[in-house]
Protein backbone atom coordinates (compact mmCIF):
# COMPACT_ATOMS: atom_id res chain seq x y z
CA UNK A 1 0.00 0.00 0.00
CA UNK A 2 1.46 3.63 -0.91
CA UNK A 3 1.81 6.56 0.81
CA UNK A 4 -0.97 7.80 -0.66
CA UNK A 5 -3.36 5.45 -0.10
CA UNK A 6 -2.47 5.38 4.11
CA UNK A 7 -3.20 8.98 3.72
CA UNK A 8 -6.88 8.45 2.42
CA UNK A 9 -7.38 6.16 5.20
CA UNK A 10 -6.57 8.55 8.46
CA UNK A 11 -9.01 11.09 6.90
CA UNK A 12 -11.39 8.46 6.25
CA UNK A 13 -11.58 7.58 9.78
CA UNK A 14 -11.36 10.98 11.25
CA UNK A 15 -14.39 12.11 9.72
CA UNK A 16 -15.94 9.34 10.98
CA UNK A 17 -14.66 10.22 14.56
CA UNK A 18 -16.18 13.07 14.06
CA UNK A 19 -19.69 11.88 13.37
CA UNK A 20 -20.10 10.01 16.09
CA UNK A 21 -19.20 12.53 18.13
CA UNK A 22 -21.63 14.98 16.91
CA UNK A 23 -24.67 12.21 17.56
CA UNK A 24 -23.83 11.66 20.67
CA UNK A 25 -23.41 15.36 21.79
CA UNK A 26 -27.02 16.01 20.25
CA UNK A 27 -28.76 13.01 21.71
CA UNK A 28 -27.25 14.52 25.30
CA UNK A 29 -28.83 17.79 24.43
CA UNK A 30 -31.89 15.87 23.55
CA UNK A 31 -32.29 14.03 26.76
CA UNK A 32 -31.81 16.73 28.99
CA UNK A 33 -33.93 18.96 27.64
CA UNK A 34 -32.17 21.76 30.09
CA UNK A 35 -30.19 23.57 27.42
CA UNK A 36 -33.57 24.00 25.22
CA UNK A 37 -35.36 27.06 26.34
CA UNK A 38 -38.82 25.82 28.05
CA UNK A 39 -37.64 22.75 28.13
CA UNK A 40 -40.28 21.14 30.95
CA UNK A 41 -38.71 17.80 30.72
CA UNK A 42 -35.61 19.29 32.64
CA UNK A 43 -37.46 21.61 35.45
CA UNK A 44 -39.28 18.24 36.45
CA UNK A 45 -36.08 17.30 38.21
CA UNK A 46 -35.55 20.29 40.06
CA UNK A 47 -37.12 20.15 43.69
CA UNK A 48 -39.78 22.19 44.12
CA UNK A 49 -39.98 24.25 47.94
CA UNK A 50 -43.00 22.51 49.96
CA UNK A 51 -45.81 24.51 50.61
CA UNK A 52 -46.70 26.25 54.45
CA UNK A 53 -48.50 24.16 56.65
CA UNK A 54 -50.86 26.05 58.65
CA UNK A 55 -51.01 24.05 62.29
CA UNK A 56 -52.42 25.35 65.82
CA UNK A 57 -49.41 26.45 67.51
CA UNK A 58 -49.27 26.77 71.16
CA UNK A 59 -46.54 28.76 73.88
CA UNK A 60 -45.66 26.91 76.48
CA UNK A 61 -45.27 28.57 80.00
CA UNK A 62 -44.99 27.36 83.68
CA UNK A 63 -48.38 27.41 85.84
CA UNK A 64 -49.23 26.06 89.07
CA UNK A 65 -49.82 22.41 89.80
CA UNK A 66 -50.12 20.21 92.55
CA UNK A 67 -47.18 18.39 93.02
CA UNK A 68 -48.24 14.53 92.94
CA UNK A 69 -45.72 11.08 93.06
CA UNK A 70 -46.32 8.53 91.11
CA UNK A 71 -45.98 5.16 92.29
CA UNK A 72 -46.33 1.79 90.05
CA UNK A 73 -47.09 -1.54 91.59
CA UNK A 74 -50.13 -5.15 91.27
CA UNK A 75 -52.94 -5.80 92.93
CA UNK A 76 -52.55 -7.70 96.20
CA UNK A 77 -55.23 -9.56 97.94
CA UNK A 78 -55.23 -8.30 102.17
CA UNK A 79 -56.25 -11.84 103.17
CA UNK A 80 -54.52 -14.24 101.62
CA UNK A 81 -54.34 -18.18 103.40
CA UNK A 82 -52.06 -21.05 102.37
CA UNK A 83 -53.32 -24.18 103.49
CA UNK A 84 -50.87 -27.17 103.96
CA UNK A 85 -51.52 -30.61 105.88
CA UNK A 86 -50.55 -31.17 109.39
CA UNK A 87 -50.76 -35.05 109.01
CA UNK A 88 -50.22 -37.80 106.08
CA UNK A 89 -52.49 -39.79 104.29
CA UNK A 90 -54.48 -40.13 101.29
CA UNK A 91 -56.80 -37.59 99.98
CA UNK A 92 -59.85 -38.60 99.11
CA UNK A 93 -61.74 -35.86 99.01
CA UNK A 94 -61.49 -32.58 97.00
CA UNK A 95 -63.86 -30.20 96.76
CA UNK A 96 -62.94 -27.49 94.95
CA UNK A 97 -60.91 -26.33 92.13
CA UNK A 98 -59.16 -23.39 91.22
CA UNK A 99 -60.97 -20.19 90.43
CA UNK A 100 -63.88 -21.66 92.57
CA UNK A 101 -65.28 -19.28 94.63
CA UNK A 102 -65.67 -20.97 98.41
CA UNK A 103 -67.78 -19.79 101.82
CA UNK A 104 -65.57 -19.85 105.14
CA UNK A 105 -65.96 -23.36 106.18
CA UNK A 106 -66.32 -25.06 103.36
CA UNK A 107 -64.95 -29.04 103.36
CA UNK A 108 -61.94 -28.51 100.56
CA UNK A 109 -60.05 -31.97 101.54
CA UNK A 110 -60.53 -34.77 103.77
CA UNK A 111 -57.80 -37.52 104.05
CA UNK A 112 -57.72 -40.87 104.85
CA UNK A 113 -55.31 -41.91 108.04
CA UNK A 114 -56.25 -45.46 109.48
CA UNK A 115 -53.50 -44.98 112.42
CA UNK A 116 -55.62 -41.56 112.93
CA UNK A 117 -58.54 -43.61 112.96
CA UNK A 118 -57.34 -45.67 115.47
CA UNK A 119 -56.32 -43.49 117.83
CA UNK A 120 -60.04 -42.11 118.00
CA UNK A 121 -61.22 -45.35 118.38
CA UNK A 122 -58.97 -46.39 121.27
CA UNK A 123 -59.58 -43.26 122.58
CA UNK A 124 -63.13 -43.44 122.72
CA UNK A 125 -62.89 -47.05 124.21
CA UNK A 126 -60.16 -45.66 127.53
CA UNK A 127 -62.81 -42.99 127.70
CA UNK A 128 -65.96 -45.39 127.87
CA UNK A 129 -64.25 -47.61 130.68
CA UNK A 130 -63.01 -44.68 132.65
CA UNK A 131 -66.57 -43.27 132.57
CA UNK A 132 -68.20 -46.42 133.76
CA UNK A 133 -65.52 -47.22 136.50
CA UNK A 134 -66.03 -43.36 137.85
CA UNK A 135 -69.74 -43.61 137.73
CA UNK A 136 -68.91 -46.70 139.57
CA UNK A 137 -67.10 -45.36 142.28
CA UNK A 138 -69.07 -42.07 142.80
CA UNK A 139 -72.54 -44.56 143.58
CA UNK A 140 -70.39 -46.34 145.68
CA UNK A 141 -68.71 -42.76 147.68
CA UNK A 142 -72.58 -41.61 147.76
CA UNK A 143 -73.49 -44.49 149.58
CA UNK A 144 -70.13 -44.65 151.94
CA UNK A 145 -68.66 -47.80 150.45
CA UNK A 146 -65.91 -46.17 148.95
CA UNK A 147 -63.28 -44.20 150.04
CA UNK A 148 -61.62 -41.04 149.37
CA UNK A 149 -59.17 -42.19 147.75
CA UNK A 150 -60.84 -44.43 145.51
CA UNK A 151 -62.79 -40.94 144.31
CA UNK A 152 -60.14 -39.25 143.24
CA UNK A 153 -58.64 -42.17 141.17
CA UNK A 154 -61.42 -42.42 139.30
CA UNK A 155 -62.19 -38.80 138.54
CA UNK A 156 -58.21 -39.01 137.55
CA UNK A 157 -58.54 -41.96 135.04
CA UNK A 158 -61.71 -40.39 133.91
CA UNK A 159 -60.02 -36.71 133.24
CA UNK A 160 -57.02 -38.58 131.79
CA UNK A 161 -59.39 -40.64 129.58
CA UNK A 162 -61.18 -37.43 128.43
CA UNK A 163 -57.74 -35.93 127.17
CA UNK A 164 -56.33 -38.41 125.37
CA UNK A 165 -60.26 -38.89 123.73
CA UNK A 166 -59.67 -34.82 122.65
CA UNK A 167 -56.47 -35.11 121.66
CA UNK A 168 -57.32 -37.96 119.29
CA UNK A 169 -60.25 -35.96 117.89
CA UNK A 170 -58.16 -33.49 117.35
CA UNK A 171 -55.48 -35.13 115.36
CA UNK A 172 -58.42 -36.40 113.23
CA UNK A 173 -59.68 -32.77 112.88
CA UNK A 174 -56.74 -32.19 110.81
CA UNK A 175 -57.70 -34.64 108.33
CA UNK A 176 -60.71 -32.15 106.99
CA UNK A 177 -59.32 -29.11 105.72
CA UNK A 178 -62.09 -26.63 105.60
CA UNK A 179 -61.66 -22.91 104.14
CA UNK A 180 -60.55 -20.24 106.97
CA UNK A 181 -61.86 -17.25 104.77
CA UNK A 182 -64.09 -16.44 101.86
CA UNK A 183 -62.81 -16.37 98.22
CA UNK A 184 -61.18 -17.66 95.35
CA UNK A 185 -59.00 -20.61 94.99
CA UNK A 186 -55.82 -19.02 93.13
CA UNK A 187 -53.89 -22.41 93.63
CA UNK A 188 -54.43 -26.09 93.69
CA UNK A 189 -51.27 -28.47 94.81
CA UNK A 190 -52.72 -31.55 95.63
CA UNK A 191 -55.03 -34.04 93.71
CA UNK A 192 -57.65 -36.96 94.39
CA UNK A 193 -55.94 -40.35 95.31
CA UNK A 194 -52.32 -38.47 96.16
CA UNK A 195 -50.42 -39.20 99.37
CA UNK A 196 -50.80 -35.91 101.43
CA UNK A 197 -47.69 -34.97 103.89
CA UNK A 198 -46.96 -32.80 106.85
CA UNK A 199 -46.12 -29.44 106.39
CA UNK A 200 -46.85 -29.71 102.17
CA UNK A 201 -48.99 -26.63 100.69
CA UNK A 202 -51.88 -27.51 99.05
CA UNK A 203 -54.52 -25.13 98.42
CA UNK A 204 -54.29 -21.18 98.32
CA UNK A 205 -57.32 -18.76 99.42
CA UNK A 206 -57.30 -15.01 98.43
CA UNK A 207 -59.76 -12.98 99.56
CA UNK A 208 -60.60 -10.78 95.90
CA UNK A 209 -63.00 -8.71 97.00
CA UNK A 210 -61.08 -6.45 99.76
CA UNK A 211 -57.93 -6.07 97.71
CA UNK A 212 -55.00 -3.17 97.77
CA UNK A 213 -52.36 -1.90 95.81
CA UNK A 214 -48.80 -2.26 96.59
CA UNK A 215 -46.50 0.13 95.37
CA UNK A 216 -42.66 1.07 95.77
CA UNK A 217 -41.84 4.65 96.35
CA UNK A 218 -38.58 6.21 96.44
CA UNK A 219 -36.99 7.24 99.20
CA UNK A 220 -36.94 10.59 98.74
CA UNK A 221 -40.72 10.48 98.15
CA UNK A 222 -41.71 8.43 101.17
CA UNK A 223 -41.48 11.02 104.06
CA UNK A 224 -44.42 13.10 102.32
CA UNK A 225 -46.54 10.00 102.32
CA UNK A 226 -48.44 8.67 105.49
CA UNK A 227 -51.15 6.21 106.58
CA UNK A 228 -54.60 7.31 106.12
CA UNK A 229 -54.10 9.69 102.94
CA UNK A 230 -56.43 9.40 100.10
CA UNK A 231 -54.68 9.02 96.58
CA UNK A 232 -56.20 8.43 93.36
CA UNK A 233 -55.75 4.89 92.01
CA UNK A 234 -55.79 3.87 88.04
CA UNK A 235 -55.65 0.20 87.06
CA UNK A 236 -54.32 -0.18 83.98
CA UNK A 237 -56.93 -2.87 83.27
CA UNK A 238 -59.57 -0.10 83.38
CA UNK A 239 -58.10 2.98 81.46
CA UNK A 240 -60.00 6.10 82.05
CA UNK A 241 -61.54 4.89 85.27
CA UNK A 242 -59.98 6.87 88.38
CA UNK A 243 -60.31 4.83 91.94
CA UNK A 244 -59.72 6.53 95.53
CA UNK A 245 -57.44 4.43 97.66
CA UNK A 246 -56.48 5.29 101.57
CA UNK A 247 -53.06 4.52 102.52
CA UNK A 248 -53.25 1.72 104.60
CA UNK A 249 -49.82 0.80 105.83
CA UNK A 250 -46.34 2.66 104.77
CA UNK A 251 -43.54 -0.27 105.34
CA UNK A 252 -40.71 0.74 107.21
CA UNK A 253 -37.87 -1.60 105.21
CA UNK A 254 -36.32 -0.20 102.57
CA UNK A 255 -34.52 -2.69 99.87
CA UNK A 256 -31.22 -1.84 99.98
CA UNK A 257 -30.47 -2.48 96.26
CA UNK A 258 -32.97 0.01 94.93
CA UNK A 259 -33.47 2.11 97.92
CA UNK A 260 -37.54 1.96 98.16
CA UNK A 261 -40.54 1.33 100.25
CA UNK A 262 -43.57 -0.39 99.70
CA UNK A 263 -46.57 1.68 100.68
CA UNK A 264 -49.89 -0.66 100.44
CA UNK A 265 -53.17 1.37 99.69
CA UNK A 266 -56.80 -0.16 100.28
CA UNK A 267 -59.18 0.36 97.18
CA UNK A 268 -62.62 0.04 97.33
CA UNK A 269 -64.03 -3.22 95.98
CA UNK A 270 -64.77 -3.15 92.67
CA UNK A 271 -66.01 -5.99 90.29
CA UNK A 272 -63.53 -7.24 87.39
CA UNK A 273 -60.31 -6.38 89.65
CA UNK A 274 -57.90 -9.58 89.85
CA UNK A 275 -55.07 -9.81 92.31
CA UNK A 276 -51.78 -9.63 90.06
CA UNK A 277 -53.28 -6.29 87.49
CA UNK A 278 -51.23 -3.75 87.27
CA UNK A 279 -52.12 -0.18 88.56
CA UNK A 280 -50.11 3.55 89.53
CA UNK A 281 -51.21 5.59 92.78
CA UNK A 282 -51.10 9.58 92.75
CA UNK A 283 -50.09 10.85 95.89
CA UNK A 284 -50.83 14.52 95.67
CA UNK A 285 -47.36 16.30 97.83
CA UNK A 286 -48.61 19.85 97.59
CA UNK A 287 -48.48 22.53 94.63
CA UNK A 288 -45.24 23.24 92.19
CA UNK A 289 -44.85 25.38 89.00
CA UNK A 290 -44.65 22.85 85.81
CA UNK A 291 -45.20 23.03 81.86
CA UNK A 292 -48.29 21.30 80.96
CA UNK A 293 -49.29 20.56 77.33
CA UNK A 294 -52.42 19.45 75.51
CA UNK A 295 -51.99 15.30 75.39
CA UNK A 296 -52.65 16.49 71.39
CA UNK A 297 -49.69 17.86 71.32
CA UNK A 298 -47.63 14.39 71.90
CA UNK A 299 -46.26 12.56 69.40
CA UNK A 300 -44.41 9.09 68.85
CA UNK A 301 -41.57 8.37 66.53
CA UNK A 302 -40.01 5.10 66.79
CA UNK A 303 -41.24 4.33 70.17
CA UNK A 304 -40.24 8.08 71.32
CA UNK A 305 -42.15 10.57 72.58
CA UNK A 306 -42.15 14.32 71.70
CA UNK A 307 -43.29 17.67 69.82
CA UNK A 308 -42.62 19.60 67.42
CA UNK A 309 -40.98 22.85 68.45
CA UNK A 310 -41.50 25.56 65.74
CA UNK A 311 -37.86 26.70 65.68
CA UNK A 312 -36.14 29.89 63.41
CA UNK A 313 -38.05 30.50 59.96
CA UNK A 314 -40.85 28.58 61.21
CA UNK A 315 -39.45 25.09 60.85
CA UNK A 316 -40.89 22.09 62.94
CA UNK A 317 -38.08 20.37 64.58
CA UNK A 318 -39.08 17.27 66.94
CA UNK A 319 -37.53 17.69 70.16
CA UNK A 320 -38.14 14.40 72.95
CA UNK A 321 -39.62 15.38 76.50
CA UNK A 322 -40.10 13.09 79.19
CA UNK A 323 -44.26 13.13 80.35
CA UNK A 324 -45.23 13.36 84.13
CA UNK A 325 -48.56 12.56 85.60
CA UNK A 326 -51.91 12.95 83.28
CA UNK A 327 -53.95 15.65 84.22
CA UNK A 328 -57.58 15.88 82.59
CA UNK A 329 -56.94 16.03 79.00
CA UNK A 330 -53.33 17.61 79.58
CA UNK A 331 -49.87 16.21 81.05
CA UNK A 332 -47.05 17.21 82.77
CA UNK A 333 -43.38 17.85 80.46
CA UNK A 334 -40.98 16.84 83.32
CA UNK A 335 -38.11 17.52 80.65
CA UNK A 336 -37.27 18.67 77.10
CA UNK A 337 -39.28 22.50 76.63
CA UNK A 338 -38.88 25.47 78.34
CA UNK A 339 -41.23 28.22 79.02
CA UNK A 340 -41.46 30.40 75.73
CA UNK A 341 -40.95 27.13 72.95
CA UNK A 342 -43.35 27.59 70.91
CA UNK A 343 -45.17 23.66 69.94
CA UNK A 344 -47.47 21.93 67.37
CA UNK A 345 -50.73 21.53 69.44
CA UNK A 346 -52.27 18.94 66.48
CA UNK A 347 -50.25 15.36 66.75
CA UNK A 348 -52.69 14.56 63.40
CA UNK A 349 -50.56 15.92 60.79
CA UNK A 350 -47.94 13.18 60.45
CA UNK A 351 -44.43 13.68 60.41
CA UNK A 352 -43.85 17.23 59.38
CA UNK A 353 -40.09 17.83 60.52
CA UNK A 354 -38.53 20.67 58.78
CA UNK A 355 -41.97 22.14 57.38
CA UNK A 356 -42.81 25.46 57.67
CA UNK A 357 -45.34 26.62 60.05
CA UNK A 358 -47.63 28.71 60.13
CA UNK A 359 -49.69 29.75 63.35
CA UNK A 360 -53.67 29.12 62.58
CA UNK A 361 -56.19 31.87 64.69
CA UNK A 362 -57.90 30.07 67.16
Amino acid sequence: MNSGMIKERIASLGRARLAWTAVFAAAAVLGTGSLLPGGEKGHANVPRPESVLKAPVITVGLRSIQDTIIASGSLASKNTSVLSSKVMGRVAHVGAQEGDQVAAGKLLVRIESGEITAQVVQAQAAYNNARMNYDRIKGLYDARASTQIEMEQATLGLETAQAGLNAAKAMESYTHITAPISGQIVEKRINLGEMALPGQPIIKIEDNRHLRLEVTVKEQDILHIRPGMKVKVQIDAMPGRDLTGTVAQVVQASDVRTHSFVVKVDIPEVTGLITGMYGKALIATGSKQAIVIPKGAVVELSGIRGVYIVGDGGKAVFQMVQLGADRDGSVEVVTGLKAGDRIVADNGLGRIEGRTIEAEIQ
